[in-house]
């Protein structure tokens, strides 16, 4: 479907919207009223079909606006749709939940931050924000203030809903429930993951986050813009490229503003060496937890020259501050460009090697292939990104469909499996990892002369919508500008945030023995710590554990050896 088709299938709801704005940048602005927010979003989401990826709430006095961003891969075109709510004192609008699950956290998120009610939603506990937070205080309102002092009484809760929807079940404490986290180096910050089991089987899993809440899209608010990189290259270590590229790109997207030709190939070359070492540091970390031990120390010792080649174009291993609206603040200097193709050779064939290594292993193909699938229609509709969705057969990477930076004039393939295991997973990543380093050698022997920026000095009003190809997928930015210099709404969106809800698809009916890797093999952020909640019996006697977690895990690798080998 090209472009005129797309505007086709969008002019069959016309009754239904306010407005339609086409803007030459392959963005398309829709407007309606909240009453038909819902039947909007099922036609784009399931007739058209577009690919949801995030919902924002901008606070604009009188009324709300709730924008649908949505994505068609296929011609590299953002829709987005506002639904206007004008009800400021009781704001609500109908849920999306009930027939797109990947739209459940970021609804329960909404309603945490901007007191948005969801009608219909299948679970409206709170997810952001801390049980005892005080009721009717949203943090993100413009009008928001800090309470005197915390409510006497019981700390407030919101009920959790009872529902047989889809998009979620809620665990039966009846049963067993083992809690993964909240510390645990698998995820990202800490987490909690409660899984209700049946024996050794996981029959349903919940999951609870921000337990660390940084509030970043709060702090935005008051940085310049030139500051806010800075603010989102903390995000995620592992992903400090990616974040600050989508959102100087959202930026200089409304803005009107072009990089030089040398600075869109030194922002290619940053993110695919981030791409290499993150995608070699997931292969150790799941080696170790198989027990696969000489596969860790293998991938890390070929991780550090990566970094090295980061700290000495950037001065930083990690957060590199580069990137900058109107370019980058470093160059990669000529003379640099000779050492890090010869690491490239280096790392390529010892990738090269460590893949074969791999893909040839029979006891790697019985331990991990059948495992944590997440089938192709579930990965469409929890909205996952990255190697998460490419491993389950969904096409999709923002480098190839709406080519930013020098990836379109780059020669490259996406890598797709079609099963949708921990083993396809594996698959995907490391032959990404050989795809980014053909991109880096490529990038340096064409990258053109002239300057890395230019001089921005004002950035006008508009609105806009940057995003990146993370190692771990799509990163997401929309900023808003009322002319001034900072800021009026930012919102971020890291890939994990819509990978980690498909382990309610890919973790239920699974051994605890898997649930590690299962969880490990969407590749989330993890905690420095290698802590586990407890779960004891009546009696004081420990049941579970990290440490039981990992050795269950081993003991499955080591059975499977003996039986094949």
């Amino acid at each position: 479907m090209n472009q005129q088709q797309l505007n086709t299938r969008i002019s069959e709801i016309r009754d239904k919207l306010t407005a339609i704005e086409q803007k030459p940048d392959n963005r398309i602005w829709l407007s309606c009223e909240s009453e038909n927010a819902y039947a909007v979003n099922k036609f784009l989401f399931e007739e058209v079909p577009l690919r949801f990826v995030i919902a924002t709430v901008i606070d604009s006095d009188d009324y709300f606006e709730v924008l649908y961003h949505y994505a068609y891969d296929e011609i590299g075109c953002m829709v987005t749709l506002k639904a206007l709510i004008r009800d400021r004192e009781n704001p609500a609008i109908e849920s999306i939940a009930p027939f797109l699950p990947g739209a459940e956290w970021i609804e329960r998120e909404m309603h945490d931050l901007m007191g948005i009610e969801f009608r219909n939603h299948p679970d409206m506990r709170r997810l952001i924000l801390s049980d005892d937070w005080p009721v009717g205080v949203y943090p993100l309102r413009k009008d928001a203030k800090k309470p005197a002092e915390r409510p006497d009484g019981e700390p407030s809760r919101r009920p959790t809903v009872q529902s047989q929807s889809p998009a979620r079940r809620t665990v039966q404490l009846s049963k067993p429930v083992l809690p993964v986290g909240p510390f645990h180096p698998l995820q990202e910050e800490m987490e909690l993951f409660q899984l209700a089991v049946d024996g050794e089987i996981v029959t349903d899993i919940d999951m609870r986050i921000s337990y660390n809440h940084r509030g970043m899209e709060k702090i935005a608010e008051t940085l310049q813009f030139d500051q806010v990189p800075f603010l989102v290259s903390r995000i995620c270590g592992i992903c400090s490229a990616s974040h600050p590229l989508a959102y100087v790109q959202a930026v200089e997207e409304f803005a009107g503003i072009t990089p030089p030709d040398r600075a869109l190939y030194v922002r290619t070359i940053i993110n695919e060496l981030e791409r290499i070492h993150s995608h070699i540091l997931w292969v150790g970390l799941a080696g170790h937890f198989i027990g696969y031990d000489t596969v860790f120390m293998w991938a890390w010792k070929y991780r550090e020259p990566v970094l090295d080649l980061l700290e000495e174009i950037t001065g930083n291993r990690n957060n590199y501050g580069n990137v900058r609206i109107g370019g980058c603040r470093e160059d990669i200097p000529d003379e640099l460009k000779p050492k890090i193709i010869a690491e490239m050779d280096k790392i390529e064939k010892k990738m090269v090697m460590l893949t074969k290594a791999v893909l040839d292993d029979p006891v790697l193909h019985v331990r991990l292939k059948g495992i944590g699938i997440l089938k192709k229609e579930d990965a469409i509709n929890y909205c996952v990104t990255g190697p998460t969705a490419r491993a389950s057969g969904v096409d999709i990477d923002v480098r190839r469909d709406e080519p930013y930076a020098a990836y379109g004039v780059l020669n490259w393939n996406v890598i797709t499996q079609p099963e949708g295991d921990v083993f396809a997973k594996a698959v995907v990543r490391l032959l990404e990892t050989l795809e980014a380093i053909k991109i880096v050698k490529e990038a340096l022997v064409k990258l053109p002369k002239g300057p890395v920026a230019i001089e921005v000095k004002q950035i006008p009003a508009g609105e806009g919508c940057g995003h990146a190809e993370a190692p771990r997928g799509e990163t997401f930015h929309y900023v808003r500008s009322d002319g001034g210099n900072r800021p009026v709404r930012h919102k971020m969106r890291a890939p994990s945030y819509v990978n980690v809800p498909s382990f309610k698809a890919s973790c239920l009916g699974g051994n605890i023995a898997d649930v590690t890797i299962t969880l490990a093999s969407v590749d989330p952020c993890y905690s420095c710590t290698e802590r586990l909640a407890v779960v004891k019996d009546r009696g004081g006697k420990v049941l579970h554990d990290y440490e039981t977690l990992l050795k269950l895990s081993r003991e499955k690798t080591e059975k499977i050896r003996k039986e094949i080998l």
